[in-house]
């Protein structure tokens, strides 16, 4: 990918070299935005990330920050990447949520064999996934690996990835395979070349995302670009590291909710520029002598920071038990996904009450309001961070079997 080019005195470009802490990583956030930026209104308009924007992204390291270092990652921690997430998300929000792309998948590597990380990832750290979830493809056996047909919505980045991750049945006789805890389930990871692509990404907000369908009939894939979906695995040679053994749950969350958190902060700083110059109509008053408006901020500053904090603290807490080498329980990873829904859906909140409080100003496409609308209430639907799940945390208090599996992963 292009480097960036940096004045004498500013943050560089990462480069070949792996070694950098989090507080710099941060700086090079800050240092690449006004690219980011400068490309916003076009990657929304195309709806897929900029090239300039993309490359800069590659350029500072962060379509490897999961990625292990023995294979020319960065395997930052977990906070840290949040962090970037969220300092990206400040430029735009398609950007930021692009560095899942280069980054989930990493972390799910852990569980392929040898031969599938080798073939991936064997000649650059930064290769980019797209991933389709849900629903469960179809997958039968074969000689050495499986024949799979189906078609999966939301593969984010797909025309700029090089592979895709599915979830999948193992089907015996036109039915899932069954185990004593339910449906067989496995992951396949297939180039995106023998995939097709549908337009179908026409949204209401995160537009610039290209998250589109794909479909592929009865494609082979061999053995070692497959695992199995189970809470309980041996992480490959290069992932000995705490972060492989980190819950899925927050690793899946902190690109959902940094970009949201981000969202809901640029929306009160919107709001309180606003606040100083805008009369509504019959008044005399500006926005920010409004008893209304002081309060909705002030409110808004509290909510945010105690949902954002809630999460960091979270985060924060399983990673000292996951460096210490103790374990996280059912419970801990329930209070995970607890804190990332908590976070998103009161970031999405957060929003849409600065965007009420703003009047016809956030009706707007020139209005940023506008935007951060649209990407708070598209992005809150997303399915780990999805409010749906809630019944799944409490299942868990309650000592019951949560019905959302992947809680236990």
């Amino acid at each position: 990918m292009t480097a960036i080019q940096t004045p004498a005195g500013s943050t560089p470009a990462l480069g070949n070299n792996p070694s950098t802490d989090a507080a710099t990583l941060l700086e090079r956030a800050k240092h690449i935005a006004p690219i980011i930026r400068e490309h916003a209104e076009s990657t929304e308009r195309e709806r897929r990330l900029a090239k300039p924007a993309l490359d800069a992204l590659g350029a500072a390291g962060f379509l490897r920050l999961l990625t292990p270092r023995s294979l020319g990652g960065l395997e930052v921690d977990p906070v840290t990447c949040f962090r970037i997430v969220e300092e990206v998300a400040r430029s735009d929000s398609a950007a930021a949520w692009a560095l899942q792309s280069g980054n989930v998948n990493a972390w799910w590597a852990s569980r392929l064999p040898e031969a599938g990380v080798e073939e991936i990832y064997g000649s650059r750290p930064d290769v980019m996934f797209a991933a389709a979830f849900h629903p469960p493809q179809q997958a039968t056996e074969a000689d050495g690996g499986y024949q799979v047909t189906g078609r999966g919505p939301l593969a984010s980045m797909i025309h700029d990835c090089e592979w895709i991750l599915f979830s999948a049945f193992i089907m015996e006789g036109g039915q899932p395979r069954m185990t004593s805890f339910g449906p067989e389930l496995i992951a396949v990871v297939l180039p995106t070349s023998e995939v097709q692509i549908i337009d179908t990404w026409h949204t209401l907000g995160m537009r610039g995302t290209d998250s589109n369908d794909a479909a592929f009939t009865n494609v082979f894939v061999p053995e070692r670009r497959t695992f199995l979906f189970t809470p309980d695995f041996e992480p490959g040679k290069h992932f000995g590291g705490p972060l492989y053994r980190y819950p899925a749950m927050p690793i899946l969350a902190l690109f959902s909710a940094g970009v949201l958190l981000a969202a809901a902060r640029g929306a009160i700083d919107e709001l309180r520029d606003l606040a100083q110059r805008k009369v509504p109509m019959g008044s005399m008053k500006t926005l920010r002598d409004r008893g209304v408006v002081q309060a909705g901020i002030a409110e808004a500053e509290a909510m945010l920071r105690s949902a954002r904090g809630f999460f960091l603290a979270t985060m924060e807490e399983a990673w000292a038990r996951t460096t210490a080498g103790q374990s996280n329980t059912l419970a801990h990873r329930a209070d995970l996904l607890l804190a990332g829904i908590h976070a998103a859906k009161t970031a999405a909140h957060v929003t849409d009450t600065m965007h009420r409080l703003a009047g016809t100003t956030g009706i707007y496409a020139r209005s940023p309001l506008e935007r951060y609308f649209r990407d708070a209430h598209t992005l809150r639907h997303h399915g780990f961070v999805s409010e749906s799940k809630l019944e799944s945390v409490g299942q868990v208090y309650l000592g019951l079997p949560p019905d959302f599996p992947l809680i236990a992963f």
